[in-house]
């Protein structure tokens, strides 16, 4: 995650670790399928791309929300995944589609999709939609980890952490 609204710069960013993975190793990929993922809603790109931003005036009026989110095909979630609600209407936006698509077709239905639900939430008064504020949990990854085995314990989380990760890892 990245505080503030730079997508070229999360994207270049993904892009770059993408192509030093594969010259190490290279990703499941089919020529029919796209790449292989161990969740079929991913098969294709395998790419969600999505940014965290609060919506209080168009979050109230969720029929006029889902509309402007299925023309652009895009999703709404709660900023804890899937299933997870709006913690003071900040909304987790991302791209729906996965299978037949760039990665950078998919990005641009995420940008289009935030920029109209902006422009809606600025006529509704809401005035200018803001990033919700990271926080970013300690962890235990990095760099220094060459191979599995390195990975010696669970991640740590913070108190009052809501997620699914943090519930099934004790």
């Amino acid at each position: 995650m990245q505080q503030g609204a730079d997508i070229g710069a999360v994207f270049t960013r993904l892009s770059k670790a993408a192509a030093h993975i594969e010259t190490v190793t290279s990703f499941a990929h089919d020529d029919h399928l796209g790449y292989i993922t161990s969740c079929p809603t991913n098969l294709g790109t395998a790419m969600r791309a999505s940014v965290h931003i609060a919506l209080p005036k168009l979050g109230v009026r969720m029929v006029e929300f889902e509309k402007i989110a299925a023309q652009f095909n895009v999703q709404i979630r709660g900023i804890h995944g899937e299933h997870s609600e709006s913690a003071d209407h900040v909304y987790d936006i991302s791209n729906k589609r996965r299978l037949g698509r760039s990665e950078v077709d998919l990005v641009q239905d995420m940008y289009n999709g935030v920029k109209a639900m902006i422009a809606r939430e600025k006529e509704l008064g809401g005035g200018v939609a803001k990033a919700a504020p990271v926080q970013a949990a300690p962890c235990q990854a990095g760099p220094h980890l060459k191979k599995p085995e390195d990975i010696t314990s669970l991640p740590v989380f913070p108190a009052g952490t809501k997620s699914l990760l943090c519930k099934f890892l004790d």
